[in-house]
């Protein structure tokens, strides 16, 4: 445990040379994973911005919703923003809430937030839920669970994933495969579909450079593979299918990281025509949407 403010009071799990560690109480986020004491994602700052961790969990929506309002079986439901810096209502609701440890021990842990629509809240979000997050460490990485669960008397569409923010390091090399990309309007919401244009193609791996991504891809045909050659570490990230959405946010590189976000659905999938074709669930009450992503992670040889 750290010293901080027991409101963000980190948990530390360990297995072998493996470490994650969380803070329930800053968005449920994952605060650092390291292994034999490298980082992978970036450490948190300390500060108490969700944004400034080393993932967190997207729901019941990833990304932006255009418009900041949607429609869902004829009702039209507003939606406010959660973020200073975006004009749109963005990355769901929970990043912005304090999640309870609902089991722990050394190396695994779950944790569980609920979102009831009273007051202001139903801005955030007009639908009922219960969210559980299982985090696991084992011989070949850490395996991350969503349950969400409908608790509300009417049907709601939903989506999930995880915004994780990786380290750079100098030589960072990204590969994954995708059959398609969004393209964005100046809103950052997609306007068209395209073939995947050849300075975004990481089928092949490369390394990562500055192609200025923030979009959404579309179809992912195998899993993601981040490598730190000077680091000696491999991640492989493997989401299931549920999660054939990806989004890559590629800032400066001066920042020192990037993110690759395996989510259920396009962005701005809930302002689409057809959201369930755009990957939204769509939850009866009572009924849950289960995901899962393994990062499988190891030791390479130092180039």
């Amino acid at each position: 445990m750290s010293d901080r403010q027991p409101s963000l009071t980190e948990i530390e799990l360990r297995h072998g040379s493996l470490q994650v560690s969380v803070c329930p109480g800053l968005g449920g986020a994952i605060t650092r994973l390291s292994i034999d004491g490298i980082d992978l994602l970036r450490p948190w700052d300390g500060s108490d911005s969700v944004r400034r961790a080393g993932c967190f969990v997207l729901a019941p929506f990833s990304n932006r919703v255009g418009g900041g309002a949607f429609e869902h079986e004829g009702e039209h439901y507003p939606l406010r923003r959660l973020s200073p810096d975006h004009p749109l209502p963005i990355h769901g609701v929970v990043w912005k809430r304090a999640w309870i440890v609902a089991e722990q021990a050394s190396a695994s842990l779950s944790l569980a937030v609920t979102h009831r629509p009273e007051g202001d809240a139903v801005l955030d979000w007009p639908f009922a839920f219960e969210l559980e997050h299982r985090i696991e460490l084992g011989d070949g990485g850490v395996t991350l669970h969503l349950n969400l669960r409908n608790t509300d008397t009417r049907s709601m569409p939903a989506g999930l994933g995880w915004h994780p923010y990786f380290l750079r390091h100098d030589d960072c090399r990204l590969q994954f495969a995708a059959r398609s990309v969004w393209q964005n309007d100046s809103q950052g919401v997609p306007s068209h579909l395209s073939q995947i244009p050849a300075q975004w193609d990481f089928a092949t791996a490369r390394q990562l450079q500055e192609p200025g991504l923030d979009n959404c891809f579309v179809g992912r045909t195998a899993p993601v593979l981040i490598r730190w050659p000077g680091q000696g570490v491999e991640l492989s990230m493997n989401a299931n299918e549920a999660l054939a959405h990806l989004v890559v946010f590629t800032p400066p590189a001066d920042m020192g990281f990037f993110a690759v976000e395996p989510v259920s659905h396009a962005n701005n999938a809930l302002g689409m025509d057809d959201p369930v074709a755009n990957g939204m669930r769509l939850l009866l009450p009572g009924e849950t949407m289960q995901v899962s992503c393994q990062l499988n992670i190891k030791r390479i040889g130092v180039e």
